[in-house]
């Protein structure tokens, strides 16, 4: 197939267009990946910057997945107390290059019924893995504050879950969760403020470049997209004899 282009003619070669449809595709879907990144780093900075009053949801709000999806990234409080004997430990998480983990534990809500899983910061490991760091938890009544974050993913994991109780987990797994909890939860994550006791280390702002830096890597790939295409048409492209 030949298509006529003043002093060239265009050769359509369906192996070049297979492959340069393909990379532009990969490339293409690439860049909006890091674009979405980017673009979820800039709400969480968003959310983290504003300082109004925090949203109090209802226990029945937690069942809904259209009000669930309306908290996302707002700041929200609820009254309850920890289940200390549900807490674990999350994996593989560093600050400032240091190994630790984040302490997860839920917190039953005023129901009785529903719980909310509290992010409540990184706590050091040790050298030896199988070692975990002991923590002390209130189970007094308490109101806690912090930024609603919806888990929309579950991160990729190399073990295979057990039947028994895990206290060091590699993932936030809510399925595993659902299977030990006798209690109602969202795929949720509340991110405990800084300033609720009860906490350790909490950094949940956005490190500085970050924005740039998936923004950079998303126009690297659009440009990659563009780059497939010409070298793609150049590979047709013919003079006229």
């Amino acid at each position: 197939m030949q298509i006529p282009l003043g002093n060239y003619v265009v050769r359509v070669r369906w192996l070049v267009v297979c492959v340069m449809v393909v990379a532009i595709w990969g490339c293409v879907r690439l860049g909006l990946w890091q674009w979405h990144k980017a673009e979820q780093k800039q709400e969480i900075t968003r959310a983290l910057t504003h300082h109004g009053d925090a949203v109090w949801p209802q226990a029945q709000d937690l069942d809904s997945q259209a009000k669930v999806d309306t908290l996302h990234l707002q700041t929200v409080a609820f009254k309850g107390h920890y289940l200390p004997q549900y807490a674990f430990f999350l994996d593989n998480q560093v600050e400032q290059g240091q190994a630790g983990f984040h302490v997860i534990t839920p917190f039953l809500l005023s129901d009785q019924q529903h719980v909310i899983w509290v992010n409540r910061g990184w706590i050091a490991g040790f050298a030896d893995h199988q070692q975990t760091p002991k923590i002390s938890t209130t189970q007094a009544e308490q109101v806690i504050k912090g930024l609603f974050w919806q888990q929309t993913k579950v991160g990729f994991r190399l073990d295979k879950p057990g039947q028994a109780w895990q206290s060091v987990q590699p993932v936030l797994d809510f399925a595993y969760l659902r299977q030990h909890v006798p209690y109602v939860f969202p795929d949720v994550i509340l991110k405990l403020a800084p300033a609720v006791g009860e906490g350790y280390v909490r950094h949940w702002d956005v490190p500085a470049g970050q924005v740039e830096k998936h923004l950079s890597y998303a126009y690297q790939w659009f440009g990659f997209a563009v780059a497939s295409l010409v070298i793609g048409l150049t590979q047709m492209v013919e003079k006229r004899a």
